[in-house]
């Protein structure tokens, strides 16, 4: 089945139950008239995420897919223009379009999702780009049995030191860890690293923190 959107492109998704435009858009309705709505963004993101793995891996994609989705992430937390771009209503959807196309263009994303960006800025949910972006990465890691581990570093870790950190929390986790890398030297030194919902913060700013809360308490 091919659906052809208001662009130049079109994308084939095979059966309904898969990603086309109408049938997320009748999903959006139904969810956001829930009396659950409460869940319903997650469980939508869900959808998205799960609908794009399934088509990518269809079509013989899926490595490709899944590093434009990480270099997605990466862009998306460190560019505040962009997103505050895809999350403001007051750009129209075909600027967001015509946005959203270009970055992904210049950044040599594949024709796929290309196209699924497309989609989510044609159903007005760019907005959602970060839940999505999340659940896609939940998914590929429920799918291989790889957790991912973000860890924000003031400054950059050797492959040793990857090595080292990778294996200590794979031995913790019990699975094996993929490191997804961050810099931000407003840390001055030490890691913040979070896996799931848990987070370990041993990075110097912090420590100086808590250092300076107990000399004012200690002081009171």
């Amino acid at each position: 089945m091919i659906v052809s959107l208001a662009f130049s492109d079109s994308i084939c998704y095979p059966t309904a139950s898969k990603l086309t435009e109408t049938g997320i858009l009748e999903r959006d309705q139904e969810l956001t008239k829930s009396s659950s709505a409460s869940g319903a963004g997650h469980i939508l993101s869900s959808r998205y995420a799960t609908s794009f793995i399934d088509v990518a891996h269809q079509s013989g994609a899926l490595a490709s897919i899944e590093k434009d989705m990480v270099s997605l992430r990466v862009s998306l937390d460190a560019s505040k223009d962009l997103k505050a771009l895809l999350d403001s209503p007051v750009y129209s959807k075909e600027q967001q379009l015509s946005a959203v196309q270009s970055v992904a263009r210049a950044a040599g994303y594949h024709q796929l999702t290309i196209n699924f960006l497309s989609v989510l800025a044609m159903n007005g949910r760019l907005n959602a780009l970060s839940s999505i972006l999340s659940a896609f990465v939940a998914e590929m890691e429920r799918r291989s049995g790889v957790v991912e581990a973000k860890v924000v570093s003031a400054f950059p870790l050797s492959e040793t030191q990857q090595k080292n950190l990778a294996d200590t929390l794979s031995a913790k986790t019990g699975k094996a860890v993929k490191l997804a890398l961050y810099l931000d030297k407003s840390l001055l030194g030490g890691l913040v690293v979070t896996v799931g919902s848990r987070m370990i913060d041993d990075s110097l700013k912090t420590r100086l923190s808590q250092l300076k809360q107990a000399m004012v308490g200690k002081k009171a």
